[in-house]
């Protein structure tokens, strides 16, 4: 499970003396258990942690970008955001998405219409979450169900 992964490392980033790496990895341990333990005391799911990290990586996003306005060093951002990022699993390719896409469009069978976008993207997020692009995979969607 990722969020065992995530605990091992911030032991060994502690154990290796890296008290930034050490001190992110374990504030994120933290968010992401906690998702679980709120949810009825069970560990968090690796669709949770990867929600978790995502937040992590657009807030870094956001204050990078921030701190790039006002002529500020941004070293301590990207590289949490390099930290963050390998936890990550690989992205779909466009092409890869297009091929899942139809796959669940034609699983589905009577989906053809704009209305029922919803139902392609849930079944996207709850088989494939967090390895595609979710602009693109909307993007994708609604040019397979529209044309």
């Amino acid at each position: 499970m990722l969020i065992n992964k995530i605990k091992s490392d911030a032991l060994i980033a502690r154990k290796a003396r890296k008290t930034d790496t050490a001190t992110l990895l374990t504030t994120l341990y933290s968010e992401a258990s906690m998702i679980g333990k709120n949810a009825g005391n069970r560990e968090s799911t690796d669709q949770e942690v990867l929600q978790v990290i995502e937040r992590f990586i657009k807030n870094a996003n956001e204050i990078q970008t921030i701190l790039l306005k006002n002529n500020k060093n941004t070293c301590n951002i990207v590289s949490e955001i390099l930290v963050l990022s390998k936890y990550l699993p690989k992205k779909m390719s466009r092409e890869e998405l297009e091929n899942v896409v139809r796959d669940i469009i034609e699983a589905l069978k009577d989906i053809n219409s704009e209305v029922q976008i919803g139902k392609v993207m849930s079944v996207l997020k709850n088989s494939y979450g967090g390895t595609y692009d979710g602009k693109m995979a909307s993007e994708i969607v609604k040019k397979e169900l529209i044309n």
